[in-house]
């Protein structure tokens, strides 16, 4: 067999299309592979309109294909062009590249892949050969097409959550399909503007803002002003993720106020946040001693303790009647922190009454913002926050990328 044959095989490529001719081109330390590919001539080419026509003149294109071996490999061809029944010239499609693109299919489709499975746009860049930028055009394209081409199914139970996208106080509103776990919206900042956009998004994909039935959020007033005009008929439930770290937060406070007279407490923080049931034996003996010493800072654990316990009762009755007994304990205890967040539940009791009825939390928004940060991470940062918003989308926006590329 030809190496032309060989060749031809390799690519995948079928009639009428095939290897003309095979080049290898000393280019300083290294050799370059060159393929031409050419097509029988005399046959009838598909036009862009479904008809059949012979060739009215060629164009030509290269194209960067996936090395063969160690050999740096690009694809030459004299690209047909046809005169359709309304008199256009179009240029026919080539089943090895999209149109418009220098870089075939099938290096598009090992670019993504090795993206999607971790490795960073630059990294993905040096083990292919091309600048890392080049691939996150790949990427854009692609995210792009699927975004517009890719219908969402209706939405019943939303999260709504920020994420930091630099340094500093910027940040991103991501939407999140809680039952098809993906991200469906995303907004620039973390007002209600933002959700606008976020929801916006969603809703040139097909969601109806009618037909959610569950929003899941933190506390924020600006996402609850929203959701309420915005998502209408949807119950907005505040999860006991959100509830506890604000206990937890109160706790932190009452740790800083009883430090200030005391370099005992000063490297105890995260001792107060970890949960009682994860501590270890002598951790144990450490905040036992250290509530007998600071009575106030002991009696706010037990409140943060105790909320825990609440929050696992499985019956919604129960539940939702111990709750209110903490509140009004709470609002006794005269540890201005814990008064504070009592004030706070009782404000927003129906969306925490919500959560005891539906027992939906926000965990999975939660994995969703932490694999957002190591996607920022691995890029060290993102100067465009357009090309971010497309990473999310392609890392957690469950996109089917064209079939071409999963080969």
């Amino acid at each position: 067999m030809k190496q032309e044959e060989l060749f031809t095989l390799a690519l995948g490529l079928q009639a009428p299309w095939f290897v003309d001719r095979v080049e290898f081109i000393n280019a300083g330390e290294r050799e370059v592979l060159h393929l031409y590919v050419d097509y029988k001539r005399g046959i009838e080419l598909a036009g862009l309109d479904g008809g059949k026509y012979k060739a009215y003149d060629h164009r030509e294109r290269t194209w960067r294909h996936l090395n063969f071996f160690q050999h740096e490999c690009y694809l030459h061809a004299n690209v047909p062009r046809v005169k359709q029944a309304d008199g256009t010239i179009q240029q026919v499609h080539v089943p090895w590249a999209a149109e418009g693109s220098s870089f075939t299919l099938l290096f598009e489709g090992y670019a993504l892949a090795l993206c999607k499975y971790g490795l960073s746009l630059s990294a993905t860049g040096a083990m292919l050969g091309v600048d890392g930028r080049v691939i996150g055009r790949i990427i854009r394209r692609y995210v792009t097409e699927a975004l517009h081409a890719q219908p969402l199914a209706q939405v019943k139970v939303m999260g709504i959550d920020e994420t930091s996208s630099r340094k500093g106080h910027n940040y991103l509103t991501i939407l999140t399909d809680m039952d098809r776990k993906k991200v469906v919206g995303i907004g620039e900042g973390k007002d209600e503007e933002a959700f606008l956009q976020a929801i916006e998004q969603a809703t040139l994909r097909g969601v109806s803002a009618q037909h959610v039935e569950t929003v899941v959020m933190d506390l924020s007033p600006s996402y609850r002003a929203a959701a309420r005009e915005h998502l209408p008929h949807a119950d907005i439930v505040f999860d006991r993720f959100h509830l506890e770290q604000m206990i937890s937060k109160a706790v932190d406070e009452v740790r800083k106020q009883e430090a200030q007279h005391t370099v005992e407490l000063k490297k105890t923080k995260y001792l107060w946040l970890r949960n009682e049931s994860s501590l270890t034996a002598k951790q144990r003996l450490e905040v036992k001693f250290l509530c007998y010493t600071y009575p106030t800072l002991g009696k706010a654990y037990r409140f943060k303790e105790w909320f825990k316990q609440i929050a696992n009762n499985n019956e919604p009755v129960e539940a939702t009647a111990l709750l209110k007994e903490w509140i009004k304990l709470a609002n006794r205890s005269k540890i201005e922190p814990i008064k504070k967040v009592a004030k706070s539940f009782k404000a927003h009791w129906t969306g925490i009454l919500h959560y005891f009825i539906t027992r939906i939390t926000s965990a999975f928004v939660e994995r969703v913002n932490l694999k957002i940060q190591e996607i920022k991470r691995l890029a060290k940062g993102y100067r465009n926050i357009k090309n971010f918003i497309t990473m999310i989308y392609f890392h957690l926006g469950n996109l089917d990328l064209p079939t071409h590329i999963k080969r």
